[in-house]
């Protein structure tokens, strides 16, 4: 399956769509713009045929959705995406601190690979909302999350020293 292919299937699972919907969300990083439907239609015709997709119309214009195929096969890249990020925030953890394998026990490794999963998602989560409150230009927005950020990393250090301090 192709880079288009997945992107029509990512779009198709927020919601049902146009072509022409479709074309203005599917940006061509070679041209710089936005992919023409002499490339977008043979893939959308390629994803009907193998039962990913379907259509209906709708006041004369056909709307794509998702089939039941093409549903199940973008939980199961959402799942595989799960497993690569969690292994990519490990792999970068392992980076920032190349010996936290070697100076901790197993159970150590394995509590940090669990809080992993726990709150990579969350974590990305809130990288991507900022993503889109910069690019409507929401400084405000921006601002705020940055101070929860600052104010949960406060209480999260004043709970670890609170629980040394009573060591």
């Amino acid at each position: 399956m192709n880079e288009y292919s997945l992107r029509i299937l990512y779009i198709l699972n927020l919601k049902e769509m146009t072509g022409y919907g479709l074309s203005k969300k599917l940006y061509n990083s070679a041209t710089g713009k936005n992919i023409s439907n002499g490339a977008l239609f043979p893939v959308l015709n390629r994803l009907i045929s193998n039962n990913f997709i379907t259509f209906n119309i709708n006041n004369g214009k056909k709307y794509y959705s998702l089939t039941e195929k093409g549903k199940k096969y973008i939980e199961n890249v959402f799942d595989l995406n799960e497993e690569v990020r969690d292994q990519a925030i490990f792999d970068a953890i392992g980076r920032e601190f190349p010996y936290i394998n070697v100076f901790t026990d197993v159970d150590d490794y394995n509590v940090l690979k669990e809080l992993i999963r726990e709150i990579g998602h969350p974590i990305i989560e809130i990288i991507r909302q900022s993503f889109y409150l910069r690019k409507k230009g929401d400084e405000d927005g921006i601002n705020y999350i940055k101070t929860m950020l600052e104010r949960i990393l406060e209480e999260a250090r004043e709970r670890n020293s609170n629980a040394d301090s009573h060591k």
